[in-house]
Formats: C-alpha cells, sequence, structure tokens
C-alpha cells in the first residue's frame, strides 16, 4: 500500500515526475542553459572596454595630492571605463615649467597646489588673436594651509605654550644646535625640513613667511643656512621626515593636508607621532585643475570629466576625508581655528623671493 499512497500524493507525483524527464527534455534543458552563458558572456564582453581600445589621459598632479589620486583613480575608471587614467607627480613649478612646451607626453590636466602658477602659465601661453590656453579658467578643487610637524620632544623646548612662533623659529635657526638652547646635547644640530622653494608651491610658501617682515636678502640666507637637505616635493619631505625621525629633522613646513594624510603613519612608525601647529598667520593655497589645449596626453573632453569628477560629491568626500579642504573652504584640521589666512605671494613677491633664493646659495 505504501507505493500506492505515495503515488497518490501530488508531491511525490512531481518528484517522479522530475525524475522520469525524457532524455530530449534534459537536452533541450543543458541547450537552453548553455545558450543563457553564451549570452551573458556576449553581453559582458560587448559592454566592458577592451584594455587596447581605453583612451588614455595623463594628469600631472603635485605630491600633496598622491594619495587621493590613488583613491579617485578606481572609482573615476568605474565609471568611465573607456578611460585609462594615468597620473604624474611632481612639484608644482616643476610642472608649470614642463607644461610650457606642447608634446605627446604633456599632461592634460595640471593640477598644481597653487592656481595662481596656473594663471601666470596661462598668460605666458596666451597667443595674440589665439584662444585661450585652458578649456576653461582654472578651476578651484580644493583648499590646504601651510602648517607646522614636529617631534613632541621638540616641541616642547621650541614652543612652551603650545603655540607656533616664528622668531622662535629663527631664533633656534640661528643657534644651529640644540645644546646652545639649553636642550639636551645629544640632540645635536637643529634640523628644519622645507620643500625646495625653487621646484616646490609649499616650500615657497614657507619662504614667503619666513621673510614676513624681515630684510629679503638677510632672511632669505638665513633660511638657506637653516634648511637640512631641502626635499623635491612636501610629500616626500613628509615620508622622509617620517621614517629618519628626529635624527633627520626636528620640524618640517608642509601642507595640513599632507600632515593629516600620514598622521597615523607617523605615529605607526614613531610612538607618540608629530605634534601639528598652525603659524598664524599662515597662508592658504587654493588647488586648481586645468584642461589645456593643444597637443596633450589624453582628450579634452576627457580632461573635462575628470575635473568634473573632482568636484563631485563622490570627489570631494574623497579629498575632505584625507585631509584637504574642500573647494568651498570647509574641513580642515580644528587646530587652525581662528587663525589669520593669507593670500600666496604675487607673482611679482614670489619672482623676487626665488631670486633671494637663488643669490643666497
Amino acid at each position: 500500500m505504501a507505493p500506492a499512497a505515495a503515488l497518490a500524493s501530488p508531491g511525490a507525483a512531481f518528484r517522479l515526475q522530475g525524475i522520469r524527464k525524457s532524455p530530449l527534455e534534459a537536452t533541450l534543458s543543458r541547450r537552453r542553459l548553455l545558450s543563457l552563458l553564451i549570452a551573458s558572456a556576449s553581453l559582458a564582453l560587448a559592454t566592458a572596454p577592451l584594455p587596447g581600445l581605453r583612451r588614455p589621459l595623463v594628469v600631472a598632479v603635485g605630491s600633496e595630492l598622491a594619495r587621493a589620486m590613488g583613491e579617485l583613480e578606481p572609482l573615476f575608471e568605474r565609471r568611465h571605463g573607456d578611460i585609462d587614467l594615468d597620473w604624474t607627480v611632481q612639484g608644482s613649478q616643476d610642472m608649470v615649467n614642463r607644461a610650457r612646451e606642447e608634446g605627446p607626453e604633456r599632461p592634460r590636466v595640471l593640477i598644481p597646489a597653487n592656481r595662481d602658477l596656473l594663471k601666470e602659465l596661462g598668460g605666458e601661453l596666451q597667443t595674440p588673436g589665439g584662444p585661450p590656453p585652458f578649456l576653461q579658467p582654472p578651476v578651484p578643487v580644493a583648499r590646504t594651509l601651510l602648517v607646522a610637524v614636529v617631534w613632541p620632544e621638540r616641541a616642547k623646548w621650541l614652543f612652551p605654550d603650545g603655540r607656533f612662533s616664528w622668531p622662535q623659529l629663527r631664533r633656534a635657526a640661528a643657534a644651529g644646535q640644540w645644546g646652545a638652547l639649553g636642550a639636551p646635547a645629544s640632540w645635536g644640530s637643529f634640523d628644519l625640513r622645507s620643500a625646495d622653494p625653487m621646484r616646490s608651491n609649499s616650500g615657497q610658501l614657507t619662504l614667503a613667511l619666513w621673510c614676513r617682515g624681515q630684510n629679503g636678502t638677510d632672511c632669505a640666507a638665513a633660511l638657506r643656512r637653516a634648511v637640512y637637505r631641502p626635499a623635491r616635493s612636501t610629500d616626500i619631505l613628509l615620508q622622509e621626515f617620517i621614517s629618519g625621525g628626529p635624527n633627520e629633522g626636528d620640524l618640517a613646513l608642509v601642507y595640513e593636508a599632507s600632515a593629516l594624510a600620514r598622521r597615523n603613519e607617523a605615529s605607526r612608525q614613531r610612538p607618540g607621532g608629530y605634534v601639528l601647529l598652525v603659524p598664524n598667520p599662515t597662508i592658504e593655497t587654493v588647488l586648481a585643475a586645468a584642461v589645456l589645449r593643444g597637443q596633450s596626453l589624453g582628450r579634452a573632453d576627457d580632461g573635462e570629466r575628470f575635473v568634473a569628477f573632482l568636484l563631485s560629491q563622490e570627489g570631494q568626500g574623497v579629498l575632505k576625508r584625507l585631509g584637504f579642504r574642500g573647494a568651498d573652504g570647509g574641513g580642515g584640521s580644528p587646530a587652525a581655528r581662528g587663525v589669520k589666512r593669507l593670500p600666496p605671494p604675487s607673482p611679482g613677491e614670489r619672482e623676487e623671493l626665488l631670486r633671494l633664493w637663488q643669490q643666497a646659495g
């Protein structure tokens, strides 16, 4: 009776019907499945860009943007799968110097740390009666400030009240040795770190603030004597400062964004990390993006797509998370609240400061 009862059950009948599927039905099912798989694969291949057919777009950025670009690149390419974004790090002054000559390797998009460098470059590249050298005027994408990072035990001796002071920094640089300041003689020489003003915007801002209210010739020579191994870019400077510790530098003048982005790295390598202090006044620099006309590597409209992505909510979110102030000025370290912000030196002032720096060398 059990087999008969089982056959009377609808579920059992269904199971037996499934078991007894004919060879022809099974073959047709396998063919349908295979057809679906082939169709799905064909659709995927049709919609995915072929590696060899992706259009290259080269973007030049200052070193302060290197960490952010590492995150922005895959996000941008995910939304623009037909574009192969290639970015290169250059000192801001180096960047505009190289961009003066058209060529197949010239980056299509420039993002130096100071928009005034782009304005100056645009004026130099403009020809009488010709089109503007940029597709659109330079667009601000982020902001940052010049700040100081210093190892905690050094900060206590340099700035006992916890506030940055240019006169106290100049006094330490003039003394040359920590022992002359009353600090442990075992600390050796006082080593100030800064980027090279001839190659980096942060070095130019440092020179401008150091010489503010001072005799130009004397102050440029004093800073040149004080700076231990000027670095070619801000981020390289900060990497060396962290990896070398107090033996490679006591205080470094860098961008706020770089200092915030590498703060955890410094804490992992050096117990307690570094102290971030903001000069008052300091200088705020605006990072701007410009898409070049003429011969460059990458299509102009692709360059505009990348600039639009930087200004999008997603792009601005990445920049702010990595320490930058947004294009609107929001974000950054609470330590900068209430600090007076000066504009960068004008082209004429910058040219004079660089002349004094070279003369001091």
